[in-house]
C-alpha cells in the first residue's frame, strides 16, 4: 500500500462529496460523469487570477477586460517561447487558438482539482491504491512512478528538450521512480496535472469534424480515471471536452481480443500497434455513436474512464476562454504490478477498480 508523503495539504482542504450509487452506476455505464460546480469557487478564482497574471507577463497585449484582444497566437509568437534551461516545456506557450500554462505541479492547481477529488478517486479506484499527486518537492522537482516502456519513454522526450534520456534513462520495461522538472511531463508519474489548457474564442471548426477524437489503450500505463476541471463558467459550444459515451467498453473489447493470450505488446512481433485516432473500433464509434459536449458553471468536473474516446471541442463563443485542468489518476504499482499492466487489457474492464464500483 502506498504511503502518503508527509507534505500532505491541510486536513481542511476542500473535498468534492462522494458519489452516490446512481452516479457510480452512470459512470460505469457511460464511462463518463459530469459533476456541475463541485469545486471550491474561491480556489477557481485564484487559478483564473494566476492565469491572467501569467498572461500579463508573457503576452501583455492580451487584456483581461477586453475580449477583442483574446486573439490566436501568430506563427512568430508560437515559435518564440523558450524552454527552461533545466528541461521541460515552456511555462507559458500557445499555438493558434490554444494557450497553455504548465503549472500542473503547483499546489494551487493541485489543491483546486486533483487533490479536491482525492476521496472520489479512491472511491472509484480503491482506497490506498491511487498515486498521490504530490507536486514539486523543496528543490522544485517532482518524483513519482512510471512504467518505462519504449513508447512511454519516447512520448516524454518532446517535453524534456535536449538530452531527454538524462531524465528518463533508457526503457527498461519496468516501473521506476522518475524525477522530472516541474514543467516536464509530470502527468506521466501522476505527480501533476498537464496544467491549464485554454481554448481562445472563435476557434475554427476542424477540417475533419471528429479527426481529433482519440483514445489511449491502457496496456502500458497505470492511468485509470481522467478528469477535466473547468476553472470558469463554461457555456455550451465554448470548447468543452467532447466524449463518446460507452466507447470505453468497445475499445476494451477490441484491444483485449487483439492481445488475448499474446505476449506483452512491446515484445510481440507483428502485434498491431494502437493507433489512438484510427484503430478499427474508433472509426466505427465515431460513425454510430452521438458524442456528448460537456459544459457547466465554474468548478464543474468531467470524470471519464481513461479508455473513453474524447476530443477538445470548438469554442464558438466571442467572449469566453475555455480554461480546463487536465489530470489522470493512476493506480499504484503495488496495486497493479507491471506484469499485469503490460498484458492489459485482459479479462474485466473494471478489474483494477474499487469494490464499490465493481458491484
Amino acid at each position: 500500500m502506498q504511503k502518503r508523503p508527509s507534505s500532505l495539504p491541510p486536513k481542511d482542504l476542500y473535498q468534492v462529496p462522494l458519489l452516490t450509487e446512481s452516479q457510480i452506476a452512470q459512470f460505469k455505464r457511460d464511462g463518463m460523469l459530469v459533476l456541475p460546480g463541485v469545486l471550491d469557487p474561491d480556489l477557481c478564482r485564484q487559478v483564473r487570477d494566476q492565469m491572467w497574471s501569467v498572461i500579463a507577463t508573457h503576452r501583455p497585449a492580451m487584456k483581461r477586460d477586453d475580449p477583442a484582444t483574446w486573439v490566436p497566437f501568430t506563427k512568430e509568437e508560437a515559435e518564440s517561447h523558450q524552454r527552461p534551461e533545466n528541461g521541460g516545456d515552456p511555462y507559458f506557450f500557445g499555438s493558434g487558438h490554444r494557450l497553455y500554462i504548465r503549472n500542473g505541479a503547483e499546489d494551487l492547481l493541485l489543491n483546486t482539482a486533483p487533490r479536491a477529488l482525492w476521496n472520489v478517486a479512491e472511491q472509484l479506484m480503491g482506497k490506498g491504491e491511487v498515486v498521490w499527486p504530490a507536486g514539486v518537492d523543496e528543490s522544485g522537482m517532482t518524483t513519482g512512478p512510471c512504467l518505462l516502456t519504449e513508447r512511454n519513454v519516447a512520448g516524454m522526450a518532446s517535453h524534456l528538450s535536449h538530452e531527454p534520456e538524462r531524465w528518463t534513462g533508457k526503457a527498461t520495461g519496468k516501473t521506476g521512480q522518475l524525477r522530472l522538472p516541474k514543467t516536464g511531463p509530470v502527468w506521466t508519474t501522476a505527480q501533476g496535472a498537464r496544467g491549464l489548457y485554454c481554448t481562445l474564442p472563435n476557434s475554427p471548426p476542424p477540417s475533419d469534424p471528429y479527426g481529433g477524437a482519440h483514445a489511449e489503450a491502457l496496456y502500458d500505463t497505470h492511468w485509470r480515471l481522467q478528469i477535466a476541471a473547468y476553472m470558469d463558467d463554461l457555456p455550451p459550444h465554448a470548447g468543452g471536452l467532447t466524449l463518446w459515451p460507452g466507447s470505453h467498453q468497445r475499445i476494451w473489447d477490441y484491444w483485449e481480443a487483439v492481445h488475448r493470450d499474446a505476449p506483452p505488446p512491446d515484445m510481440a512481433e507483428g502485434t498491431p500497434k494502437w493507433d489512438g485516432y484510427k484503430a478499427p473500433p474508433l472509426t466505427d464509434i465515431k460513425s454510430d455513436t452521438k458524442p456528448v459536449e460537456t459544459y457547466g458553471p465554474v468548478g464543474s468536473v468531467v470524470l471519464c474512464h481513461a479508455n473513453l474516446l474524447h476530443m477538445a471541442g470548438q469554442n464558438t463563443r466571442p467572449d469566453v476562454i475555455r480554461q480546463a485542468v487536465i489530470y489522470a489518476f493512476a493506480k499504484t504499482p503495488a496495486s497493479v504490478p507491471d506484469e499485469v499492466v503490460k498484458r492489459d487489457p485482459s479479462g474485466d474492464l473494471w478489474r483494477d477498480w474499487s469494490d464499490a464500483l465493481r458491484k
